[in-house]
């Protein structure tokens, strides 16, 4: 198996894996409230001035500074009625220069826009760079590296299936 592509910065290299404050989980969390409400404004207050979301690997994305975090949202509300970004693991390490780097991986959903309802679903990895610029811990970069996709339809929600006794969800 070839391991080349883990990175197993402990291994002899003097890097110090950081108890992370709070706040850095944080960042995490408000940039997945932000992207599923559409909302530019707090999603560039979780980024530092010159912050951005880049793509890695053949990921081709871009999207610098605040007006470019805001084109991110709005490309986010043209192609997807709702989205749901789920945080999982999250680590931090001390980097250059003060900064901290990490990574966060994530499943995030979103219900393509049309009048299916079909659900894509990305494993996504961000490696982060993080500074803290008036006096708060921001993102100055998030690169995303989408692992998988998997497509499948759903249901949109109502307020019958409350009452339902749930078996036509049994399979």
């Amino acid at each position: 198996m070839d391991r080349s592509r883990f990175q197993e910065p402990w291994q002899g290299t003097g890097v110090t894996w950081l108890a992370a404050p709070q706040e850095l989980h944080d960042l995490a969390f408000r940039y997945a409230l932000a992207v599923d409400t559409l909302d530019a404004e707090m999603l560039a207050r979780a980024f530092t001035r010159d912050g951005a979301v880049r793509g890695f690997g053949v990921n081709p994305i871009e999207f610098h500074g605040s007006e470019g975090l805001a084109r991110m949202i709005a490309q986010v509300g043209a192609a997807f009625q709702k989205t749901m970004h789920n945080v999982f693991n999250q680590t931090f390490e001390n980097g250059a220069d003060g900064e901290v780097i990490g990574q966060t991986t994530c499943i995030a959903s979103h219900i393509l826009a049309g009048e299916d309802w079909t659900l894509l679903d990305m494993a996504i990895r961000y490696h982060n760079r993080y500074r803290h610029e008036d006096g708060a811990w921001k993102f100055a970069e998030r690169r995303l590296e989408v692992v998988w996709v998997e497509t499948r339809a759903v249901q949109k929600f109502n307020a019958e299936m409350m009452n339902a006794d749930l078996k036509e969800f049994r399979q």
